[in-house]
């Protein structure tokens, strides 16, 4: 099919929203790009973006030719796709992400499996907070990501999400805090009021991880505002706790057996997030990424809390 070039450039000018910028990132020059821009206006016979103060913001007619040109690209994408299936190609590419925590369980499952049916594949592996996977598989960067989501997300997006499995956010800490939790209908684990720690250091992930949202909401529903401290790693987190360094929000999926740290629930009802595989919607589904869901459902869909510990 066609190279599309002409939307290529548009869209790169809407997503830095500056011409210098997009001329960069396509390897052409900002006079080439201004001039190209003038051409496809005058050629429209209208206007599709306006300097507003130094962004380039496009018009109405802009957004309108912005979203017809990301449908040609992605019937585009599909299409070619689809060719590479017919042609029964033994190579190719395939890019996928997860987030960091998840993936260094996953991904030592995952990529010998796929190399052995698809040992000329070249895998591209994306490890990115939740944020940054969403933006990878909107843009067409990776083909699925493998992440988790709160009830009722996946209805906002124009993602498709398939479930693989249901977790509940606990609290760990250390264990010769000798926390006295209940055990209560519903929940996994032995119940604590999470107010009591108001007092504590709470270790947190980064802002843009979706377990950092998920702490965040449950903070401001009790109105709390303890001392914090960031981190890019759940592993590092897990590991300080069990230093008897603070306490922390943490997902029971492979929780480490680590002895030194209590698991405990919290909450008015179970918090919950789902495990999923995201692809986007109308998204060719090709040969290899369809693999890659099977293999993935198999070894983590509806696996039971008590297999994943022991695991």
């Amino acid at each position: 099919m066609a190279e599309l070039k002409e939307q290529k450039y548009m869209l790169e000018i809407a997503k830095v929203q500056a011409i210098g910028k997009a001329a960069e990132n396509l390897f052409i020059s900002q006079p080439a790009l201004s001039k190209f821009l003038a051409r496809t206006e005058e050629m429209y016979g209208i206007q599709l973006f306006e300097r507003v103060g130094k962004k380039m913001i496009p018009t109405y007619a802009g957004e309108q030719y912005l979203k017809y040109a990301k449908q040609m690209i992605e019937i585009d994408r599909n299409f070619n796709e689809q060719i590479k299936d017919i042609k029964q190609m033994k190579s190719g590419v395939l890019a996928i992400g997860s987030t960091l925590g998840r993936g260094k369980d996953i991904f030592p499952s995952l990529l010998p499996l796929f190399y052995k049916k698809y040992p000329g594949f070249e895998l591209r592996v994306y490890q990115e907070n939740a944020v940054r996977l969403e933006e990878l598989l909107r843009n067409g960067e990776i083909q699925l990501a493998m992440l988790t989501i709160e009830d009722g997300e996946q209805n906002k997006w124009d993602f498709h999400a398939e479930e693989l499995d249901s977790e509940e956010i606990c609290l760990i800490a250390p264990k010769n805090w000798n926390l006295k939790g209940v055990m209560k209908y519903g929940f996994r684990h032995p119940w604590i009021d999470v107010r009591q720690l108001e007092g504590e250091l709470f270790l947190m992930l980064n802002k843009g991880s979706r377990l950092r949202s998920v702490a965040d909401k449950m903070m401001k529903s009790y109105n709390m505002s303890p001392k914090s401290m960031e981190f890019s790693s759940i592993d590092t987190i897990w590991k300080l706790v069990s230093q008897n360094f603070g306490v922390a929000f943490a997902s029971d999926f492979n929780a480490p057996p680590v002895d030194d740290v209590e698991i405990f629930s919290v909450g008015s009802k179970p918090i919950t997030w789902k495990f999923v595989i995201l692809t986007r919607i109308g998204g060719y589904i090709s040969a290899p990424v369809q693999y890659m869901i099977d293999i993935t459902k198999n070894i983590y869909g509806n696996v039971t809390f008590q297999n994943r510990v022991s695991s």
